[in-house]
């Protein structure tokens, strides 16, 4: 951790900041917009790609205060919702390993952009994975974060593309490091699903290399099928 981000969390501590949801009082994340990100995990729908995907669940759909919460997060420094967005992150993350019925997995973030992590002061990314974990650790899982996923190219601005550019914007942006076993129980995470176009070219890279994944989670998704199976 920075220390530019040590000092955004000591503020942080010493005056806490409305809620990232509804602007209201109770921060970083009030009672109530906190009941926007309950019930079982919920499938993303995903356009149809070239090459078939394995499942995407996802804690919430991206609308109301989930999508205020996650934007404030990523791009304006309100690192204090690690915690609450990580904590959903695990839901999806759980339904998973029991739908595959494994005890432990290995979580890979999606590669930020080159030049992102020192934009917004981190990866966060990786930061919702390694909350997660140890909330999954907690219930007994064994569950190991790898940052085996990197950024090979600078790449644009998801926000305003539409799938198509979205695809070719994404497409050989990252590389996977050799450091996976084939027979492990691997699982992408990101914070957020729209076309699918990041967590497509994440699991390009990790089968270039021979690694299958099992599954990817996030947070929210743009939309939704309804519940995950169990």
């Amino acid at each position: 951790m920075s220390p530019a981000r040590r000092w955004l969390d000591l503020v942080a501590s010493a005056a806490p900041r409305p809620c990232a949801g509804c602007r209201g009082g109770g921060g970083p994340w009030c009672r109530t917009c906190a009941a926007s990100l309950t019930g079982p995990a919920v499938c993303a729908e995903l356009p149809p790609g070239p090459d078939r995907l394995p499942p995407v669940l996802a804690r919430a759909r991206y609308a109301g205060p989930v999508r205020e919460a996650l934007v404030a997060f990523k791009d304006h420094g309100r690192w204090s919702l690690r915690a609450p967005l990580g904590a959903a992150l695990s839901v999806p993350l759980g339904a998973l390993v029991l739908a595959h019925e494994r005890s432990s997995m290995v979580l890979v973030p999606v590669a930020p952009s080159p030049g992102s992590v020192r934009a917004r002061d981190g990866d966060h990314v990786h930061e919702l994975a390694q909350v997660a974990a140890r909330r999954l650790r907690a219930c007994g899982v064994e569950v190991n974060v790898a940052r085996v996923l990197i950024g090979v190219r600078g790449r644009r601005d998801q926000v305003g593309l539409g799938r198509d550019d979205r695809s070719a914007n994404l497409d050989g942006a990252m590389r996977a490091m050799a450091a996976l076993d084939s027979r492990d129980a691997v699982i992408v995470v990101d914070d957020l699903v729209t076309t699918g176009a990041t967590i497509r070219e994440a699991t390009r890279a990790l089968r270039a290399v021979g690694v299958a994944p099992l599954g990817a989670a996030v947070v929210a998704a743009t939309r939704t099928t309804g519940a995950a199976q169990r």
